[in-house]
This record gives structure tokens, C-alpha cells and sequence, in this order.
């Protein structure tokens, strides 16, 4: 065989290279960028990026059970680690074979975490990570980071307009979210005191930049965001959602909308059958969801109280935007439950788990192991995660 008929055979062309290249993990991906300069460009091109991201997705989505689907644990606000998961249910784990090294890896934080003060993480999307720490015991969460674990990089957001000092009694929370439209990652930030509403902001990875947003926003978006019921929200069709009160500790709900792309706020109605329950330690018995891509309620009923009448009841916005289409999906008794542990399920889904015991449930995630190495592993913040090459492009985006 002579030199000519070898260069044949070993050319493979572009398009059969992108398709093999599809299909392998981020950390690979990585490492193929230094093999060659043409699969280094083709690997750092945005739509390489985002079809790699697009076929990760599409594969777990159209699949009931994946097998090495993974879940994002932060643990004590210092650590995280990826959990492979196997089953329908991850809470109440069914007896997976082998140890819990086999299912559990350490990330490697960014070194501008600081593990002696601890960080949040506000959201996992696409692969990257927002996450947020203070400097100091007096302001709150001034420090704001985009991280994508998979590929080791990160970005550091600039210093919000509005800092927030906790002496002040303000109330910070910040939210993370997807512009499908313009392919943009965005923080939304609210800052609150005990009463009233004084800060919203939001910043665009595109822009690199905060913009103020108090003026468009209700007057009562602030309000109870102190109140756990108030502190769950849910991403549907590019729009985040939280229930509010539309006056402080008020009993009379609404559903508020941000549209991420027009970065506009709006509202949605409650269910016209949704029962109001009154209890002295909460202003509300009604959680926000989601449900097969679709706005969902929780509601319970005399739910501090051990009772054959407490019930809990699933509505659904089986037509997004259309009040009409409210529908009452489920009803559960809880007479023999104690509460509401949350968790997920493999299509990625928020769902609750009713604990049978009248005892305080077990911690999530039990017993992964056997034997002596059995261990119990909490997760103070969970979630699914997918691995992407989400800001390797990304001009401001710090490796490490």
C-alpha cells in the first residue's frame, strides 16, 4: 500500500468527526480540544455546544429510567458531589449493589469559594451551577458565580447595584434561569426587608451586565419571601413562578410570572376551587410546582394537624396562561402521613414524598452501601445535573 492509499484511508471527514465527538462525555471533550487544532475549533464552536447539550437533554428526557442519570448535592454548604442514580424514585434508594464510592464523586470547588464562610447554590440548568457566598457576616450574598463543574471553568458576576447589609433586616434572594430565545443564562435578584420590597435586579451572562428591574416589579413580589410555602418556585416555558400574597401576611394568592426572555413580570390566577386554610405559623398551605411541563399547585389541608380530613390536593395548568384550564389532577388522604419530604423523581421533576411514619422521616438518600461502609448521605441542596460544555467559549470564563 503505498503513502497515497494510506492518507485515504486514514481521512475521515468533518462531519463523521462531529458526530463521533457528539457523543462523548465534557471531561473528554476537554482533553480532545489539545489533540488537534481543527477538533479544538470545532469543539469550541457554540452550535457543537449546543447540540452536544441538545442530545444530552433529548437522551434523558425520552427515557423513564436512565442509568447513571446524575443528582447535584450540596452538603453542608462547603461540598458537592454527583450521585449516579438508578431507578424511577431516588429518594428511599433501592438496594444498589456495591459501595457508595461507586455512585458518589467529589467535585473540586473553584478556588474563589470560600469553604470557611460556605456558599448556596441558587439553581443548577444545562450544566452550570449559580452560586452565591458573603464576604462577611453583615452583607448578604454579594458574591455571584456561574460555574460549570463538568469543564472546570466559572465566571464571576459583577457586584450587584443594590448591596444588601443583613443588620438591615433585608431578605436576599436570587433565582437562575434559561433564555431559550437569545441561548442567555440570567440571575434574577430580589432583595426585601421585613415588609416591603426594595431591589430587583437582573444579570445577563450575554450583557455582562445588571440591570434594575424594581419599577416593573409588583410591589407585593417581596412579600413573605421569609415564609418557607413562599420559598419554592418553578421554571415553565421560559417563565419562572411563585405564589405570593398580594398583601403582607395576607390570605388572597396569586401566581407570579418572569418571563426571562422579555424580562417582564405578570401574573397568573389561582384555581377558582383552591381552599384558603389559616394557620398561625405559616400564611400559606400551597407550594408551587411543576408537573409534566406544566404549572402546578400543591395544597394541603390542616397540615399541622394529624387528621382523617387532612388531603393533598395536585392542581395543574393544563393550558399555560389559561385559567379555565385549572384541573384538579389528584387527591391523596394523609391521614396516617407526618409531612412532606421533598424530592425527584428521573424525569427531573419536582415531586413530594409522603412519608407513612408518624415519625420524623429518614434522611434522603439512605443507606448506600453495605456492611460496615454503609454510610447515610443528606444533601442540604439537591438536584438534577447534566454535564455540558456551557461556557467553554465563554470570553470572561475562568479555568482552574
Amino acid at each position: 500500500m503505498d503513502s497515497t492509499s494510506s492518507s485515504k484511508l486514514t481521512y475521515i471527514p468533518e462531519e463523521i468527526v462531529r458526530e463521533i465527538l457528539l457523543r462523548l462525555p465534557a471531561k473528554s471533550l476537554i482533553m480532545c480540544t489539545a489533540v488537534c487544532k481543527s477538533w479544538s475549533c470545532l469543539i469550541k464552536r457554540c452550535n457543537f455546544i449546543d447540540a452536544h447539550l441538545s442530545r444530552k437533554l433529548s437522551f434523558q428526557s425520552n427515557h423513564q429510567i436512565v442509568n447513571g442519570c446524575q443528582v447535584l448535592l450540596l452538603e453542608n454548604h462547603t461540598k458537592f458531589n454527583l450521585l449516579s442514580c438508578y431507578g424511577d424514585i431516588l429518594f428511599h434508594n433501592p438496594e444498589l449493589p456495591g459501595g457508595a464510592a461507586d455512585y458518589i464523586t467529589e467535585l473540586m470547588n473553584p478556588p474563589i469559594l470560600n469553604e470557611d464562610t460556605g456558599f448556596d447554590m441558587v439553581q443548577t440548568c444545562n450544566g452550570v451551577i449559580c452560586l452565591t457566598s458573603a464576604k462577611n457576616d453583615d452583607m448578604a450574598a454579594t458574591d455571584i458565580f456561574i460555574w460549570n463543574p463538568s469543564i472546570r471553568r466559572y465566571v464571576v458576576l459583577p457586584r450587584p447595584n443594590f448591596i444588601a447589609y443583613l443588620n438591615n433586616y433585608n431578605i436576599v434572594r436570587h433565582y437562575f434561569g434559561y433564555d431559550s430565545h437569545t441561548n442567555d443564562y440570567k440571575v434574577l435578584r430580589c432583595v426585601s426587608d421585613l415588609s416591603t420590597q426594595v431591589a430587583v435586579e437582573i444579570y445577563s451572562l450575554a450583557r455582562g451586565s445588571w440591570k434594575t428591574l424594581t419599577a416593573s416589579a409588583p410591589t407585593y413580589f417581596g412579600f413573605g419571601t421569609a415564609t418557607w410555602p413562599f420559598s419554592y418556585w418553578a421554571v415553565v416555558n421560559d417563565a419562572l413562578h411563585w405564589v405570593r400574597p398580594r398583601v403582607q401576611r395576607g390570605k388572597d394568592l396569586v401566581i407570579v410570572s418572569f418571563d426571562i426572555s422579555t424580562e417582564l413580570f405578570g401574573e397568573i390566577m389561582m384555581p377558582q376551587g383552591l381552599r384558603k386554610i389559616e394557620h398561625r405559623y405559616v400564611d400559606s398551605n400551597i407550594w408551587i410546582s411543576k408537573h409534566k411541563g406544566s404549572v402546578a399547585l400543591l395544597e394541603c389541608s390542616n397540615m399541622f394537624t394529624q387528621s382523617s380530613d387532612t388531603q393533598l390536593h395536585l392542581w395543574v395548568m393544563e393550558e399555560y396562561g389559561v385559567v379555565e384550564s385549572w384541573t384538579k389532577l389528584y387527591t391523596y388522604s394523609m391521614a396516617e402521613y407526618f409531612l412532606l419530604s421533598p424530592g425527584f423523581n428521573i424525569n427531573h421533576e419536582h415531586v413530594f414524598m409522603l412519608d407513612i411514619r408518624k415519625t420524623l422521616p429518614p434522611p434522603p438518600l439512605k443507606n448506600l452501601g453495605n456492611g460496615e461502609s454503609q454510610k447515610t448521605l443528606r444533601g442540604d441542596i439537591m438536584d438534577f445535573f447534566v454535564e455540558s460544555l456551557v461556557l467553554l467559549g465563554h470570553p470572561n470564563a475562568i479555568s482552574y
